[in-house]
Formats: structure tokens, C-alpha cells, sequence
């Protein structure tokens, strides 16, 4: 039998706001283990290749390297990384062009919290069941 520790999905948060960043890791902690959060596409592109996550959240819009060029670098850097995108624009076009960038999930900030979490949980098991 597996600790619940051993299964927790473990998480990279990725906001160039750090209020966002905080409640973003107090809303998931308990069920998450979250193993970093940064502020910006590097340091995410950083912290996937250094922490192998199951899952990364990651905002759409940032400076320098927005989500959708974060999702792009992944399919080279950390392909086995599933990426949230997580955004204020609750858009269809913007939700395809995410997916068309190698997102494996895209949430609204402002959508119920169960949903990020709900949807972390199935890419991590899916990873799981890859491997």
C-alpha cells in the first residue's frame, strides 16, 4: 500500500504575481505537494527540467515568456511535465491556442477551486499511468 505523501501530485506554480503564487499554494497544499513556485518562464522551464513535476500551473499572461511559449519549451525541455494553463480569459480561442501549444489543461482563475484541483489530480494520475 502507498503513503498518501507518495501519491500527492507534485506541482510547480508559475505566477508573476506573488499574491496569485500564495493563494495558489495554500488552496492546494493539502492535496498537492507543491515543490516550487517562481515568477517567471525561465525559472519554470528551470524547475521542470531540475524537479521532474507531475504537473505545471502556469499563467498565460507574463512578462518576458507568456504560458504559451512556457508550453511550447516544455515539449522540448520536460515533455513528461503535464502543463495547466491558468488564465483570467475564460476564451475558447484562447483555450485552443493553448492547446495547440502543448497544454494539457487550461482553468479559468476565476472557476471554482475544485476545478484546478480536480483537474492537477487527472493529469497526475495520467502521467502515472504512463509510466
Amino acid at each position: 500500500m502507498t503513503s498518501s505523501r507518495q501519491t500527492r501530485a507534485r506541482v510547480v506554480l508559475v505566477d508573476d504575481h506573488p499574491e496569485v503564487l500564495r493563494g495558489l499554494s495554500r488552496l492546494l497544499e493539502r492535496g498537492c505537494e507543491i515543490v516550487a513556485s517562481v515568477d517567471n518562464g525561465e525559472q519554470a522551464l528551470e524547475a521542470a527540467v531540475r524537479l521532474m513535476p507531475d504537473v505545471m500551473v502556469v499563467d498565460l499572461t507574463m512578462p518576458d515568456m507568456d504560458g504559451l511559449e512556457v508550453c511550447r519549451r516544455m515539449q522540448k525541455s520536460a515533455p513528461e511535465t503535464e502543463v495547466i494553463i491558468l488564465t483570467a480569459f475564460d476564451d475558447r480561442h484562447v483555450e485552443l491556442a493553448a492547446l495547440r501549444a502543448g497544454a494539457s489543461a487550461f482553468v479559468a482563475k476565476h472557476a471554482a477551486p475544485a476545478t484546478l484541483e480536480g483537474e492537477i489530480q487527472r493529469l497526475a494520475e495520467k502521467k502515472r499511468t504512463r509510466a
